[in-house]
């Protein structure tokens, strides 16, 4: 057995995302930023122009007194010095945060491109971190054969473990037993249960990985017939079919893909990466069901903007599904965070100062990080358009 650790780049953590979450201005004027670093684009050329020109115009179309100005002016120069350093080579985003009346400030880089945004609330806008969590979330590719298979644990980044297993009738090595080799003598004499055992190594190992990482996402990579019978000693995840998702107790789904024999490492996790995402479109497509035959008086589910909101302020929302591709504008009170889709000038709950949002849904995402609530990004689901772009799974009713 080897195991290797490769280095990578610190990643994103749901306790990064949750302190950004908290942060407040008691201004209104925290400024994020969220920018394209991939090679693609002219980054460095065109993310100042962008930034200048948007706080040129949220700042005209908004009320901010002398020293409000000054204060976002400062915040920004802050963000634009950002742009003077190296990004690690894998970052294909950046995202940025300041607040010069309390001091604060962090950058966060991403291994995926980000549509370059620009925006002065209350709060860190902290839904492209999010996003990101859901779409990188690590996941694990067991590659197997009948005796000798690798298991790899791939982080937001990159490649960041790697485990060979080699079946037990390799491990004997070519000494000569009279004329036959011991490796040939036992794959004719006891080969299946020798490929049995080897099976159950590597499951035990994948079992180990799983508990200690809690990585819930996993993909075999093998010919199709041996891949059927590895998933024999996976109890419940070898149920079902390979093209269905498999989600257990612990939350864990998978995929399968197919063995290409001169396939590099990287070629093999790319191929697992697309088959993640078509498992988690299968997930998100089962979980927003589930939430629609939940709707109604006696359900469980939730949908659409304000009744959703509502049962977030009561801390009823114990998973919440966003459409990533809506961002409806929208206002939120300084004083008591009540939030409103429609144009609202004084709070009707405490009568305290509106203030316009970009995006509440945005807004959604940072009140259920702060409860602890499971947020998911989903993308492309036709029922959860109709059900208003957002939706949860309620703790009770």
């Amino acid at each position: 057995m080897r195991i290797a650790l490769q280095k990578g780049v610190d990643m994103i953590n749901k306790e990064l995302v949750k302190q950004l979450a908290a942060a407040q201005s008691a201004q209104g004027i925290f400024l994020s930023a969220s920018l394209s670093t991939s090679r693609l684009d002219d980054w460095r050329q065109t993310a100042p122009t962008f930034l200048n020109s948007e706080f040129n115009r949220i700042t005209r179309l908004r009320p901010y007194t002398k020293e409000e100005l000054r204060t976002l002016r400062d915040d920004l120069q802050k963000v634009l010095e950002v742009l003077q350093y190296e990004v690690n080579p894998p970052a294909q985003g950046l995202v940025v945060y300041a607040d010069g009346g309390s001091g604060f400030f962090q950058s966060v880089e991403l291994p995926l491109r980000l549509s370059n945004r620009l925006l002065i609330e209350p709060s860190p806008y902290i839904r492209p971190l999010v996003h990101a969590l859901c779409v990188l979330a690590p996941f694990v590719v067991v590659r197997v054969s009948r005796d000798d298979s690798t298991i790899y644990l791939v982080d937001q980044w990159r490649l960041s473990r790697e485990e060979d297993l080699t079946g037990p009738y390799l491990k004997s090595g070519d000494r000569a037993t009279g004329d036959v080799p011991v490796k040939e003598y036992y794959a004719a004499a006891r080969q299946e249960s020798l490929v049995d055992q080897h099976f159950k190594e590597v499951a035990g190992a994948l079992e180990k990985l799983l508990t200690e990482t809690g990585v819930r996402h996993l993909v075999l990579c093998g010919q199709h017939d041996i891949v059927s019978n590895y998933r024999k000693f996976l109890g419940p995840l070898g149920s079902g079919r390979p093209t269905t998702v498999i989600r257990l107790a612990a939350g864990c789904a998978w995929g399968e893909i197919a063995w290409d024999a001169v396939a590099s490492v990287n070629q093999l996790l790319a191929a697992a990466r697309g088959e993640i995402q078509a498992v988690r479109a299968r997930e998100m497509e089962a979980l927003v069901a589930r939430i629609s035959e939940g709707l109604g008086p006696q359900g469980r589910g939730v949908s659409g903007f304000e009744d959703t909101m509502e049962a977030l302020r009561r801390g009823q929302v114990q998973t919440l599904v966003v459409d990533r591709n809506a961002r409806p504008s929208g206002w939120r009170c300084l004083q008591c965070d009540f939030v409103s889709i429609t144009d609202v000038v004084v709070c009707p709950v405490c009568d305290g100062q509106m203030v316009p949002l970009d995006d509440v849904l945005g807004e959604a995402v940072r009140v259920a990080i702060l409860q602890n609530t499971f947020v998911e990004v989903a993308e492309e689901v036709p029922t959860l358009e109709g059900m208003g772009r957002i939706a949860g799974i309620l703790r009770f009713r």
